[in-house]
């Protein structure tokens, strides 16, 4: 009797085991399965905002273009008066006569 009471608590040991293993795995699973869900919003919020930063470098990028344009003005405008002041002929830039 006593054997096969061994017997029993062996199988319910075993039993205890296996479910504690597969449980483990199957939670495992799981988070995997959960990474990768994450792992492709970050992507995706990743490429908007890429495409935002790409956006606002390209407007940025055209109002310096602007900015360094009306400078240029300004320069070419102080040369002329300070060439008139000292006698120096500086010819019209062709967006000046416009």
């Amino acid at each position: 009797m006593k054997q096969t009471d061994r017997m029993k608590e062996w199988r319910q040991t075993i039993v205890v085991i296996c479910t504690v293993v597969l449980t483990v795995a199957a939670l495992a699973a799981f988070m995997q399965f959960e990474l990768a869900a994450i792992r492709a919003d970050m992507n995706a919020q990743r490429a908007e905002l890429n495409a935002q930063i790409s956006g606002l470098r390209a407007d940025m990028n055209g109002e310096l273009a602007a900015i360094r344009e009306q400078l240029n003005s300004m320069d070419r405008r102080t040369a002329r008066i300070e060439g008139h002041l000292f006698g120096i002929e500086i010819p019209q830039d062709r967006a000046d006569e416009e």
